[in-house]
């Protein structure tokens, strides 16, 4: 538990979330190997990185037992399972490179499909997976950093793509620091709704939001400073070519598999999914939802499907969160405070600078890269990420909204207080007019 937070103390219940104070959306103390049962499946995923470099992972996985999923016991068992799987999964389809394979044959495809029904999320490696279920610390007794934390299952790219993973896990470590912040402003306006009437009551609220507020700036500002480390040990040719094939779904135009992929015992028809997204992390959209930021309709629904990949509980608390009567937005609306608007609007800009540093990392893996990793030119806004977005526009879709969000400068009136000026002025001018009508009736008598 990280230092200062107990989670019985806290009054926003996050564990039926399956969310942590401790360790935000990341699985906590999460199993390394399986019962001796599923040995074949622990053996086969150690060593998947060198046999995609002597291109016989495929002969393995047709050599696997048809082993019973029902086997497995309790969540930390099934998340470790679900990855397992769906690793070994992108490793058969894109052992080739971008040359993928139509079919994933029943000793794969039905466990991983049952398991994955079990959790709620889809069957294929994604962010729930690499990102969130897959570390490890080096030194149990001592603390998580960059230098303590390892990956569980090595995606491709030895050092490099471990360190893409740990950047990962790191960035959601901090974001855990948002959550107690976070609580206590939901905590914090719960308790002004109940006796919204008494102005000390607001101003003491206004303080208090705007301390929280501060808290929360600083929370996200220190999950860029580490998404910034993924400069240091990852090259863009590395990402690129090695990396980024790996994390690639099945199906959609101008996917090497546009049709899908058949799951052997599953389906006779081939299956879509989206490759594993930052998207798929419940951070952003989380800090979205509690802000109040809107985004537009094309974008939205890009962002609720994302959400098909998120298990069940991150799901539940973001739409819980957006689904709120009292919102932070709105309290922050109505107020004149103009320290809490400002706060309000730090917080915003710091998620405006994480996904500005978004698009730097994209430009230089992604765009830089397939120029000099492909032949041929390539259009900015034709590039898709690995969730299949059109990478350029899509993010920068979402930091323009966020910037939008802003309210109104702390020296104007709130559309509160404008609403209710008009009405006065109205019952103003209306009693002018009535006073005038008077007088002229009376001079004509």
């Amino acid at each position: 538990m990280a230092p200062g937070i107990v989670e019985e103390d806290m009054n926003f219940n996050l564990r039926k979330y399956n969310v942590s104070y401790n360790t935000g959306f990341m699985l906590e103390s999460p199993l390394t190997s399986l019962p001796h049962y599923f040995e074949p499946w622990n053996h086969l995923a150690a060593s998947v990185p060198s046999r995609l470099k002597t291109k016989t992972l495929r002969d393995a996985v047709h050599e696997l037992p048809q082993l019973d999923h029902r086997q497995l016991v309790g969540h930390r068992q099934l998340r470790l399972a679900h990855l397992q799987l769906s690793y070994i999964t992108s490793g058969y389809v894109w052992q080739d490179g971008d040359h993928g394979v139509p079919q994933l044959p029943k000793n794969l495809a039905v466990p991983l499909y049952k398991i994955s029904q079990e959790l709620g999320i889809q069957p294929i490696l994604s962010t729930a997976d690499l990102g969130l279920a897959n570390w490890k610390l080096t030194h149990s007794d001592r603390p998580r950093d960059f230098e303590n934390l390892e990956c569980i299952c090595h995606p491709p790219g030895d050092s490099e793509g471990d360190w893409f993973c740990i950047v990962t896990f790191m960035v959601e470590f901090n974001f855990s620091n948002c959550l107690k912040p976070m609580a206590h402003i939901i905590e914090t306006l719960d308790t002004y709704e109940t006796a919204r009437d008494d102005s000390l009551n607001m101003d003491t609220t206004e303080d208090q939001v705007t301390r929280y507020l501060d808290e929360l700036t600083d929370a996200i500002a220190t999950m860029k400073a580490a998404f910034v480390k993924m400069h240091d040990n990852l090259q863009a040719n590395t990402f690129f070519n090695v990396l980024r094939p790996f994390l690639m779904g099945w199906g959609g135009k101008g996917n090497p598999l546009p049709d899908g992929l058949i799951y052997e015992g599953v389906s006779e028809q081939p299956l879509k999914f989206l490759g594993s997204s930052e998207a798929q992390s419940g951070t952003l959209q989380l800090l979205d939802g509690f802000l109040g930021v809107q985004h537009t309709e094309d974008k939205r629904e890009t962002l609720l499907h994302m959400r098909s990949y998120m298990l069940p509980g991150h799901r539940a608390i973001i739409e819980d969160v957006e689904r709120r009567e009292t919102t932070l937005r709105n309290f922050v609306l109505s107020s004149r405070n103009k320290s809490l608007h400002s706060a309000y609007n730090r917080c915003l800009s710091a998620v405006v600078n994480f996904r500005s540093y978004h698009l730097q990392i994209v430009t230089k893996y992604i765009v830089a890269a397939s120029r000099h990793g492909v032949s041929g030119q390539h259009d900015n806004d034709d590039l898709k990420g690995t969730g299949g977005t059109n990478l350029i526009p899509f993010l920068k879709g979402l930091r323009s909204d966020t910037e939008d969000a802003a309210t109104v400068p702390h020296d104007k009136k709130t559309k509160f207080s404008i609403k209710r000026e008009v009405i006065i002025a109205a019952f103003v001018i209306t009693g002018v007019i009535t006073a005038i009508n008077l007088s002229w009736v009376r001079s004509m008598i």
